[in-house]
Parts: structure tokens; sequence; C-alpha cells
């Protein structure tokens, strides 16, 4: 082993990074081309000098407190510094420092690597996932990670906030007359003067095609009408090089979010119900009443009829979507969907019955008899996991995790053969007794799925610091990744981080060979969409997993 400078000196200098070595009292020993190179400085300028002598004082003292670190702790340190060169470039450095013997003494021996294309790409990727690339203005996710705070913040005392859902009443004309491009330019004219009309703080997105919404602080001296008649006029100017002829206007929905919001998804449908009333008429706007929305009635209907569900059992069962292993096209799973159907409703559609349950609480008991019915049905079916979906709100319930496993156990299904689905938010607010739940289950085999990633706090470095298994890319990224260069970066960028961190990652919603042809080329390791099956019937699950390759 070498223990002397001389031999050091040869090996490091050949190195194709940046090398150098201090001294127990941070002085400069050695420093390879390579690093004379990143730090602009020869070896003449700095050995045998301290770093305070070469460096800022700032700099100099983060240098030291690293190269105490490793001397302390004989363990590798880990370091991120950002630089301005000397052609004036920002630059991101990683600096690795452990402690070697030298000469009989204990030096730092410190590697730099310059890793400033990966943070800058890191950093486009999650500017992707929350904004509209046309545009440049928040999206949907964003949209409605922000309109969740707005709800929370209201519902717990705090300030209130208004949201306008709008879209342009003349776009379709846009297109027709002057073509797409025209038609884009229109928008983000339109985008920026409504950034220009709210404050610095507030929420302007475009959440698809001419559809935009802005989210409005209110300390209660905002004049909801006024801002709705600005947002009317703004739509009328027209766009640079466009026929004023052509300028339209716009049709506004208008909902207060207050201490009584329950939920995101119900104040944009409130929204969306202003706005629809609006467009009856067009280039105006309305504000959200119950009056407007004979919805309301429905749902406390359904919410009546749901409780005596979940108490007779009547009209709920359990679909069974595929999960297909893209390597070998085998069935490797499949996700367990509730689904209900009613005398007098119908069927209820998931995305209704589901929130409702949730704001109700019979969500804790709905996921139960969810869970055992899963369990039980799958359990019957050889080396096939099943996946079940868990709401926020069970996460809550302090005998979770006890739930899960007792209902696996009577079922007979192994623990390794079950998956949670649980969403990119409930997970990283999963603190304290719900994250040590989610814990014991892994440790007990169960294997913990990050459902719709990308809808929540979309951060790719969120992944490795979460405690699951698979991460299964949001439907609306797959769908467009074929079609559209950002949604294609952020498939792209999970799958090739989800294989560095040794997670499974699936694309969900995929319906065309186009968008399974990319996820594939991609690298997820399992599919799942209409492409390949919707959700079946129970007893029906033998005869589609017939069709498909054997184990």
């Amino acid at each position: 082993m070498i223990q002397d400078l001389a031999g050091w000196s040869k090996v490091l200098e050949l190195m194709p990074t940046a090398m150098f070595v201090r001294d127990a009292q941070h002085r400069w020993v050695f420093v390879n081309r390579m690093g004379c190179e990143y730090f602009g400085v020869s070896q003449q300028e700095v050995l045998g000098k301290r770093d305070e002598d070469v460096f800022p004082v700032e700099r100099a003292a983060r240098f030291g407190l690293g190269d105490d670190a490793a001397l302390r702790g004989h363990e590798v340190v880990e370091s991120e510094d950002v630089i301005v060169d000397a052609q004036g470039r920002q630059r991101t450095l990683l600096t690795r420092k452990t402690c070697i013997d030298l000469d009989g003494a204990p030096h730092v021996l410190a590697s730099v690597t310059d890793i400033t294309e990966l943070r800058e790409s890191e950093a486009h990727v999650r500017w992707l996932a929350c904004h509209d690339a046309l545009t440049g203005l928040a999206n949907r996710t964003a949209l409605f990670s922000r309109l969740d705070a707005a709800v929370s913040r209201a519902a717990s005392g705090g300030y209130g906030s208004v949201l306008f859902s709008l879209d342009l009443d003349s776009f379709k004309k846009v297109n027709d007359t002057f073509g797409h491009l025209a038609g884009d330019e229109l928008l983000v004219t339109f985008g920026a003067r409504l950034r220009g009309a709210v404050r610095p703080g507030d929420t302007v997105a475009r959440i698809g095609g001419d559809e935009f919404a802005m989210l409005v602080e209110d300390d209660g001296t905002l004049d909801i009408d006024a801002m709705a008649q600005r947002v009317v006029q703004l739509a009328t100017l027209p766009a640079e090089g466009l026929s004023s002829a052509i300028a339209g206007g716009a049709s506004v929905g208008v909902v207060r979010v207050g201490a009584d919001a329950v939920a995101a998804g119900e104040i944009v449908r409130k929204a969306g119900s202003a706005l629809y009333e609006a467009k009856k008429v067009r280039h105006r706007y309305v504000v959200y009443t119950d009056q407007l929305d004979m919805a309301l009635n429905h749902r406390r209907a359904m919410e009546g009829a749901l409780s005596a569900a979940m108490t007779t059992g009547e009209g709920l069962s359990c679909h069974y979507q595929p999960m297909v292993r893209v390597s070998d096209g085998r069935v490797v799973g499949v996700e367990a969907l509730c689904r209900w159907w009613h005398p007098q409703l119908g069927v209820v559609p998931p995305a209704q019955f589901i929130p409702l349950a949730e704001e109700t609480g019979l969500i804790v008991r709905l996921g139960e008899w969810v869970l055992r019915t899963a369990c039980s049905r799958i359990a019957r079916v050889p080396d096939l996991f099943v996946a079940v979906n868990v709401s926020a709100v069970q996460l809550r319930d302090e005998r979770f995790d006890a739930r899960v496993l007792e209902a696996a156990a009577q079922a007979g299904l192994p623990a390794n053969r079950l998956e949670l689905e649980i969403t990119e938010t409930a997970i990283v607010h999963a603190e304290g007794a719900a994250a040590a739940a989610l814990r014991r289950l892994r440790a007990a085999g169960v294997r913990i799925s990050l459902d719709d990633f990308g809808t929540g706090y979309s951060s790719l470095a969120l992944l490795k610091d979460l405690d699951v298994d698979k991460v299964k890319i949001d439907r609306s990224f797959v769908q467009q990744a074929p079609l559209a260069d950002d949604s294609a970066a952020i498939v792209r960028a999970v799958s090739n981080l989800g294989a560095a961190l040794g997670l499974c990652v699936v694309a969900e919603g995929v319906e065309t060979e186009a968008q399974r042809r990319f996820v594939r080329d991609a690298g997820c390791d399992e599919l799942q969409g209409y492409l390949l099956s919707p959700g079946v019937p129970g007893d029906r699950l033998d005869e589609l997993l017939d069709g498909y390759p054997s184990a």
C-alpha cells in the first residue's frame, strides 16, 4: 500500500479528475494537473500554503470543515460547492474527501468532479414537471399542489384565496384562420397578460388547450368583480400580428376558497360549473353559488347511498387491471380497482365516489373492504401480486399496518405478493406514526409503490429519500411522451433514475402502440393501461391471464 507522498503523487497525476492532498493543518501538499485547472492555480501558488492563503475566507472555512470531518470520521465525506470559473461561468463541483496515512501522519485525499451539467439537467426536468412548456406558466400539476395548500391554509383559519377558471372564446377561430403558430402566440401573449395582472405570489396556470386558471390570494381586500372584469378585458385585446376582429374574449368561472373548502378537486369542479354557466353567453364571468350546481344534491344522495353500500356490500365490486412485464410480456401482477353500481344512481365513477369516501371518512372501511376482497381473489392465482390503492386518510389510521397484514394473512396471501399504491403527496406527508407503519409493512415484505408520480411534488431528488420499491409514472406524462418533448424528458428521467436506485418503474395509462414502444425504449419495467386490458371482474381474471405468456 502506498504510504509516501512520492508514490501518491505518481498515481494521482495520472487520474482523469482533479485530485489534491492536504495535511491535518489544512496545508496543500499535492495537487495534480487537473486540480490546477479546476481551481485556476499553479502548484507553486498553493503547495505549502493553507486554504485561507489561496481562497476567500468563507470558501476556505468550508474546505477546512470538510477536511476535519474526513480526518475525524475516517469515512468518505461529500460536499457540493458552486464556484465561478476563470471564464465567469457558474460551476457546481462535487468534492469527495477521505483520510489516508501519508509519511506516518493523517492527510486528506480529495477528488473534485464537475457535475454542473447533471445539476442543470435535474433543474430543467423539475421545471418541466410543473410548468407549461409553451407559455412558461404553471401547469395543472403545480396548480393543484398550490390549491391544496390554499385549501389547507383557509381551513386552518388563514387567509383565503379565489380561483378563476377561464378559457378563450375564439381560440379555435384563431387556429383555423391564422394557423396553429398564431394560436400559440395568442396563448403566450394572453398568459403573459394574466401574469402581469396579479401579484408575484399568485399562481397563473395553463391547464390545457386554451384553458387557464389563476389562484389569487385574498386577505380581505381583493375586489373579485374587478379582477374578473379585468381578465375578460385582457382577452379582448388583440395579440400582435392578429386581426382585432379575432380578439374575441374570455369566459371566466370564479369560486372562493374559504374556511369551508374541502378539497382541491371540489374547488376546481365548482369553478368549472361557474365557467360552464359563463360560456352560455360568453365574454363574461360568473361567480359560483350553490344554486348553480345541481350536482350538490346528487352528491348528498350519493353520500347516503355509499354509506348504505358499505353496510350491505351491495353494488360494490373489485375489478383487476393487469401489469405486464416489458421484458417478456408476462402478466406479473394486477391492480385492484373498486367499482360501484347503484340501482338509482347507476354506475358511479371512482372519480366521484372515492373523493366522497375520503371526505366523509368512509374511505377507511371502503379501503379495508377492497384490500380483503383483492387479497382473497389473488391468493388463488400463483405467482401474481396485487396492488391496492391507499388513501392518505387511511394512513392516519393508527392500526393501518396491522389491518393490512391481518387481511393478507387471513386470505393466505404472502406479504411479498401485496403492493400498496400511495400517492406522492400522501407519502411525503406521511410523518410519525404513518411513516413508521409504512416501514413496518416493508419490513414484513409488503412493497410500497409511489403512485401517479409527477402530479405532486415532482422532484426527482425525492425518490432517493423515500422508502419505496416502485414508482408509477402518471398517465398524463405517458400519453404525451411520444408527442411532447417535455413529457418525454420526464419519462426518460424517471426511468433512468429508477434504474439507478433499484426501483421498478411502471408506465400507467398506456393506450397506444406508440406509447408502448416509447416507454419500452425509455427503460420502463412494467406497463399498465387499456392497450393491454381494462380492469376486469374477478370472475373473468383467469380468462384474461390465459391470453398472456405463462411463467
